[in-house]
């Protein structure tokens, strides 16, 4: 069990032993020092906080583990093209090789790094939405730079609402339906990244995987950010599977879909933040779910993995793999047993896109 998910244990614990109740005020404590930092890089990084010449969309959240950036990313560069803008798109490239000094994932035209140099988010990225460049590394200011010297004339910060030294003109806050608020708690006594009155900054909020819950759930999220932003917009998305493709016809970027997807049995293996998301999703799509297995988030898969992954699969009796285009990056094909990616995307329900547009105009 990992210690995120440890964690959220002991915060649904409704009756805690001696021992659950010490390993709480422990991580209180912890919590209270992690603040504490939090706040004082926050001061020196915004004093010291870069402008560049064409605007900056950051999205981000307030808590730790999947909320969909990727899929909103992918979206909002949909839009933005559509508008006919140039975007381009940063990220940090985490557990990437060059994370620490930085590298161009795409140009306009093809990809230029390998998925272990780029990072599994980047390189999928880069996959995924042709003619937009994506670049990696911690310093993203100088990625800013590197992006416009190319000719991208708009900027997508990817999980970018701590990082405060790149001025940005549109803070972007995802709120996850499943989990909004972190447990109430900052890391890692929970699961917040810094206090919530750090939603005053937000000039948007979209609320993500509200298919997963209650219209009395979303009402109560909806109040309780106005109780702290009342000013910002609230945009509903749904995150949908959009297909499922072989691993082969995925790695060739041919968009074929498997048809009769309803009853098939399906072991699902991820590396992600939110692998209970995963297989909603599956199960939305219709999948049978006979097992599944959950790694770390960014896991590098090895020979040995996918052997025991195979192995799992054909004792739960599935008829095929499913995972996730962040894990089909990393992963090598299995022989044994069919391989399939389940590909998700993100809409925005009324008049959402429309609000992200207007926004994006009135940007000079």
């Amino acid at each position: 069990m990992s210690i995120e998910s440890y964690v959220l244990k002991l915060q649904q614990e409704k009756n805690p032993g001696i021992i659950e109740k010490l390993v709480l005020e422990f991580l209180s404590g912890l919590s209270w020092l992690y603040g504490k930092g939090v706040n004082k890089r926050r001061i020196k990084a915004q004093k010291q906080a870069v402008k560049v010449s064409v605007p900056v969309i950051s999205v981000g959240n307030i808590t730790a583990g999947g909320t969909g950036k990727t899929p909103c990313i992918m979206k909002l560069v949909q839009i933005l093209k559509q508008m006919g803008k140039h975007p381009a798109i940063l990220t940090r490239g985490y557990r990437g090789k060059l994370e620490k000094v930085g590298g161009i994932v795409s140009d306009w035209d093809k990809i230029l790094l390998s998925a272990q140099l780029a990072g599994d988010e980047p390189y999928m990225m880069a996959m995924k939405i042709s003619h937009t460049p994506v670049l990696v590394g911690k310093h993203r200011t100088a990625s800013a730079q590197n992006a416009i010297n190319m000719g991208a004339d708009i900027l997508l910060l990817d999980d970018g609402f701590q990082y405060w030294k790149l001025k940005r003109d549109i803070d972007i806050v995802l709120i996850d339906c499943t989990n909004p608020f972190g447990g109430e708690h900052l890391l890692p006594r929970g699961l917040l990244r810094e206090n919530l009155e750090c939603m005053q900054r937000a000039d948007i909020f979209i609320l993500t995987k509200t298919e997963q819950v209650n219209s009395q759930i979303k009402d109560k999220i909806i109040s309780r950010i106005k109780q702290w932003n009342d000013q910002a917009f609230i945009i509903k998305s749904e995150q949908k599977p959009a297909g499922v493709v072989t691993y082969e016809n995925w790695k060739k970027n041919i968009p074929i879909f498997l048809e009769n997807i309803e009853n098939r049995k399906a072991f699902l293996v991820s590396g992600i933040g939110n692998p209970s998301s995963f297989q909603t999703t599956s199960e939305m799509a219709g999948f049978i779910i006979t097992g599944s297995i959950n790694f770390p988030d960014h896991h590098c898969y090895v020979n040995t993995d996918i052997e025991k992954v195979t192995q799992m699969a054909i004792d739960s009796g599935a008829d095929i793999i499913l995972t996730t285009e962040k894990d089909a990056v990393k992963l090598m094909p299995i022989s044994s047993i069919p391989l399939y990616i389940l590909k998700i995307e993100m809409n925005f329900s009324g008049c959402g896109e429309t609000v992200i547009k207007n926004l994006i105009t009135s940007l000079k």
